[in-house]
């Protein structure tokens, strides 16, 4: 039994892999909000946060990994007081704190 056709060949667009780069989102929906969280006014690219790709508004960085941060993802760490990002910092569900990496290995 032969196979059958598709029904939806000519009015069906082909369904390609479309790689999206830093200009398709300079031009895209949310361009103009994009634009001025990631660049100066001057046009050039400043340095980004590593856990939500903000602007970074400060000098924080990761006690762990030592990436830049800006103010909103900046964990301090209940066990010895370190900032750590999202990626280096665990939160404890049941007290609500934060630990780095280093005091998760001794609290558990």
């Amino acid at each position: 039994m032969p196979k059958r056709s598709c029904p939806f060949a000519d009015v069906a667009p082909l369904q390609l892999k479309v790689r999206v780069s830093q200009r398709e989102l300079s031009r895209g929906v949310c361009a103009e909000r994009y634009s001025q969280e990631v660049f100066d006014p001057s046009g050039v690219a400043s340095i980004a946060c590593s856990s939500c790709v903000r602007a970074v508004d400060g000098k924080a960085v990761c006690g762990q990994c030592e990436r830049a941060l800006c103010g909103q993802c900046v964990r301090t760490c209940w066990g010895c007081g370190s900032v750590a990002c999202t990626l280096c910092g665990l939160v404890d569900d049941m007290y609500e704190k934060v630990l780095c990496t280093s005091c998760a290995m001794f609290e558990t």
